[in-house]
C-alpha cells in the first residue's frame, strides 16, 4: 500500500485534532489537569505556580497552536524563559502598574494580574490574531486587571510596518517591527505610540515594572519612554539580542543611574556591559534604578533568586 504524503498526513492529523477540540469544549472545565496537559491538542493548558497561583492558557487557536503554551505544559511554569519568570514574578507582586510591551499570547501580562489582582496591567500586542488569543486568555483566567492593547511601542505615535514571521506551525513569537529581522514574512501596517505618550494619557498610577521583548526593537522601544523612566523609576526586563543598539543602550542607562544585570539560570549576575545575542540562551536583561538596589535584593531573597556583583 503506497504511503500517504506527508501534507496529506499532515492535514489529515490537524483535521483530527480540530474534530476533537470541538467535542471536547464542553468536557475541558471537569477534566483533571493532568489530563488536559497530556492532551494539549483539546485547546487549553493549565499550569500552577507559587504561592496557589493557576494559570490557564488556550493552546490553539484559529491560526493554530501556541507553542509557549504548550511547553508550559509539558515542563511546568519554568518551561519557558524560566529565569526571567522568576524574577518577573518576584517583582510584580506589590507592583502598582506593569506594562508588557510585546504580550504576544500574554504570559508574562497573566502572570502579573495573576499574583496581583490589586495591580494593573497593560498588555500591548500589534498583530491582530495574536492580539485576539491574549484577548481570549485574559478572559480564560478571568483577569478583569488586565487591559490588552492591539498597538507596537516605539519611538514615535503614528503608524508603521510590521514583519509577521510565516511559521507554518501556529503562532509566531518573532514578528518584529524591524526590517530583515526574519526572512520569510508577511507584511501588515499597524499602530504604534510611545510609552511616554501611553503614560501621559492612560497609565496614571507609578509604573513599577516594565518588560519589554520587542524582536529588536528594543531600543526604539526606550528612546520613546526616557521620560517615563525618570519619572517613574521602574524596573526593566528587557530582551538584548544582536540587532539591538546596544550602544545607545548602555550609554543612555548609567546616566539615569540603572544598573545592568544578566538573567541567567544561576541567578542576577551584574554587567558593566551587555551581554546580548541571539546565541546566548538567556538573552534578558535586568535594567534596575540604583536607588531600589535594597527592594531588588529583598525581592529576589524572598524568591531564592541569586545576586551576584
Amino acid at each position: 500500500m503506497p504511503s500517504l504524503p506527508i501534507s496529506f498526513g499532515k492535514r489529515l492529523g490537524e483535521s483530527i485534532k480540530a474534530g476533537c477540540r470541538f467535542f471536547c469544549q464542553p468536557l475541558l472545565p471537569i477534566l483533571p489537569d493532568a489530563v488536559v496537559n497530556r492532551l494539549p491538542f483539546l485547546g487549553q493548558v493549565r499550569v500552577d505556580g507559587p504561592d496557589n497561583l493557576k494559570l490557564r492558557m488556550h493552546s490553539y487557536g484559529p491560526h493554530g497552536k501556541d507553542r509557549i503554551a504548550i511547553k508550559l505544559a509539558r515542563r511546568g511554569l519554568w518551561g519557558y524563559e524560566g529565569e526571567t519568570t522568576r524574577l518577573f514574578l518576584a517583582l510584580v507582586k506589590e507592583a502598582r502598574n506593569v506594562i508588557d510591551i510585546g504580550a504576544n499570547t500574554g504570559l508574562f501580562a497573566l502572570l502579573a494580574g495573576l499574583v496581583n489582582p490589586s495591580c494593573r496591567v497593560w498588555a500591548f500586542e500589534p498583530v491582530s490574531f495574536i492580539h485576539e488569543m491574549l484577548q481570549n486568555n485574559i478572559r480564560l483566567n478571568e483577569a478583569t486587571n488586565i487591559n490588552a492593547i492591539a498597538m507596537a511601542v516605539s519611538d514615535f505615535v503614528g503608524e508603521t510596518t510590521f514583519y509577521i514571521t510565516r511559521t507554518n506551525v501556529g503562532i509566531p513569537t518573532d514578528s518584529s517591527a524591524c526590517q530583515g529581522f526574519r526572512d520569510q514574512v508577511d507584511e501588515h501596517r499597524v499602530p504604534t505610540t510611545t510609552l511616554d505618550r501611553f503614560a501621559q494619557d492612560t497609565a496614571g498610577a507609578p509604573i513599577d515594572v516594565v518588560k519589554i521583548d520587542a524582536e529588536s526593537a528594543e531600543s526604539k522601544v526606550v528612546r520613546g519612554s526616557l521620560i517615563t523612566i525618570q519619572q517613574h523609576r521602574p524596573f526593566l526586563i528587557c530582551e538584548v539580542l544582536d540587532q539591538v543598539d546596544h550602544t545607545f543602550l548602555q550609554e543612555t542607562f548609567p546616566p539615569l543611574d540603572y544598573r545592568f544585570y544578566h538573567i541567567t539560570n544561576e541567578g542576577l549576575l551584574r554587567r558593566d556591559r551587555l551581554q546580548g545575542s541571539l546565541h546566548v540562551a538567556q538573552r534578558n536583561h535586568l535594567f534596575a534604578p540604583a536607588e531600589k538596589a535594597s527592594l531588588l535584593e529583598s525581592r529576589c531573597r524572598d524568591a531564592e533568586i541569586t545576586i551576584r556583583e
